[in-house]
């Protein structure tokens, strides 16, 4: 579906009062812990396989950010107090790899070196992205230089405090975005993110979101398991959904196993299920 004549990405007003007396601060703070706390230095791995789906338009108009001939599955590696997020795609043109720690990245494509400014410089924006959608609000933490109350979001009869975050930097090679985030009233865990996307050319002043279900409980924290981006400016169009099938954590890779385009190792077995769910 396309929508024209969508709404701007939102802006805090001057005037607003809130009943719950937080500030911005103190609910990211709320948020945070209900995710079960900073997860940036903890030294241990993360696992995550995916599946995934995009929207045919959305392919047309982005072809070099969707990459849907490699981006379909994925398995996932993560060890946050080294700031490494290592990607394997697999797609109907083939296998498509990621290595990202801090602003540096490396991709091969069926174990080819890419070296196309254009290619690395789009991967890592969406990388950036789905490190964020994956593990919450502690990448938000780290890159956080300001934060402002919005007035609440309404959804189906429901209100979302809903906090503006700058982030610096911002996805990819953005020098900044911005991201709001929508917290669920109940288990005080993100609903929703609101994200700018300025790191690479054809998506400067577009905006999208990704709204999160059936969270599960791993290594002490809660990570969603269901996903649903849409691009809601300068048009709007459902984008892509994907969702975990498998998640596991601790198995000692080394950072060695995942340097190249294969996983060796013990990063190199499909993640498994062995969280708990909570919907």
């Amino acid at each position: 579906m396309l929508t024209v004549g969508c709404a701007g990405f939102p802006e805090p007003r001057e005037g607003l009062s809130f009943e719950d007396g937080l500030s911005a601060e103190q609910w990211f703070e709320r948020m945070l812990q209900a995710h079960g706390g900073d997860i940036s230095s903890d030294p241990r791995d993360f696992n995550l396989a995916m599946t995934g789906e995009w929207s045919g338009l959305i392919q047309r108009i982005q072809p070099l950010v969707t990459d849907s001939g490699y981006r379909i599955s994925a398995e996932e590696r993560y060890r946050p107090s080294d700031n490494l997020y290592v990607t394997r795609h697999r797609g109907p043109q083939g296998i498509k790899t990621v290595w990202r720690r801090g602003q540096e990245i490396r991709v091969w494509y069926d174990g080819e070196p890419e070296t196309d400014a254009r290619v690395l410089a789009a991967t890592a924006m969406t990388t950036d992205a789905f490190e964020l959608f994956h593990f919450g609000p502690s990448f938000l933490a780290r890159r956080a230089v300001d934060m402002t109350r919005l007035a609440e979001g309404r959804e189906d009869g429901r209100s979302y405090p809903r906090i503006l975050v700058e982030i610096r930097p911002g996805f990819g090679e953005a020098e900044s975005d911005r991201v709001v985030a929508w917290i669920d009233p109940g288990t005080h865990r993100l609903f929703r993110v609101h994200i700018t996307l300025n790191g690479f050319r054809t998506t400067q002043g577009a905006h999208v979101d990704t709204t999160f279900s059936d969270y599960v409980q791993m290594g002490g924290y809660w990570f969603p398991s269901r996903f649903e981006e849409r691009v809601r400016g300068p048009i709007r169009i459902h984008a892509h959904d994907w969702q975990i099938t498998g998640r596991d954590t601790d198995r000692n890779w080394r950072v060695e196993d995942v340097a190249g385009p294969e996983f060796t190792g013990p990063a190199a077995p499909t993640a498994s299920s062995t969280a708990d769910t909570d919907n």
